[in-house]
């Protein structure tokens, strides 16, 4: 039904035609309900640890992480966001740099956050390793995670992923596609069309402080699920 249904078009418009065609071939259409208002994840209490053998892999997949009690709108959602980015997004973030660049325990790491644009999502760090390596790989992405929890990140580090973000931010608003994908993202979060200017904003006002301080409340490295699935 149409209670939530959001329809964006971009580009060299004739927008009271479109306007006038939408109303026509939406005409009398009713229903839908509301959003499911999930209730909020309980944090894991202790560490739990869950081994998932999937014959004939040769590789072992694993999840660590946890609920974070954030939605993306909440005020420490943000920093909490570039934190993690700067300890695992892309080439340049330190669990890349260490467990597979220097390390060579892996082809891929990251950490990230996700499914909390209705409700709180999670924070969570993803790696695949051989399963010779899946011991020492894990410690290796603890000892990571451990120093980034209690030292925070530095003010270079994030300067630089500051400017990476809102440079690739920028970038994706480029071609009609990435615009309309921006515009859906933020009417889905419950921001206003002024988010696409404000976004930018609101990386660049971002102080070390608030940063470290969103990192040490809401990720707790002892309370971790993990997940392997694989050759385990």
């Amino acid at each position: 039904g149409p209670a939530h249904l959001t329809l964006i078009a971009v580009g060299d418009l004739a927008v009271r035609h479109l306007q006038a065609e939408v109303a026509k071939g939406f005409a009398g259409w009713t229903g839908g309900n509301d959003f499911l208002q999930a209730a909020a994840a309980a944090s894991a209490a202790a560490p739990q640890e869950l081994s998932v053998p999937v014959a004939g892999k040769a590789s072992v997949s694993i999840a660590l992480g946890e609920a974070t009690g954030l939605k993306y709108r909440d005020p420490e959602s943000l920093a909490l966001r570039v934190g993690t980015a700067i300890l695992g997004s892309g080439f340049t973030s330190r669990l890349m740099g260490s467990v597979r660049d220097k390390e060579g325990l892996t082809y891929g790491i990251g950490a990230g956050m996700g499914e909390d644009a209705l409700t709180d999502g999670y924070w969570r760090i993803s790696a695949t390793f051989a399963p010779a390596l899946l011991e020492k790989g894990t410690a290796s992405t603890r000892r990571e995670l451990l120093k980034w929890s209690r030292e925070g990140v530095t003010a270079e580090e994030l300067a630089a992923r500051k400017t990476n973000l809102i440079g690739s931010y920028q970038v994706g608003l480029a071609t009609t596609q990435g615009l309309a994908a921006a515009l859906q993202q933020a009417v889905l979060r419950g921001y206003p069309v002024s988010w696409l200017d404000d976004y930018p904003r609101a990386i660049a006002a971002l102080t070390l402080a608030e940063v470290n301080r969103a990192i040490k409340k809401h990720v707790d490295p002892d309370k971790l699920v993990l997940v392997k699935a694989g050759t385990v």
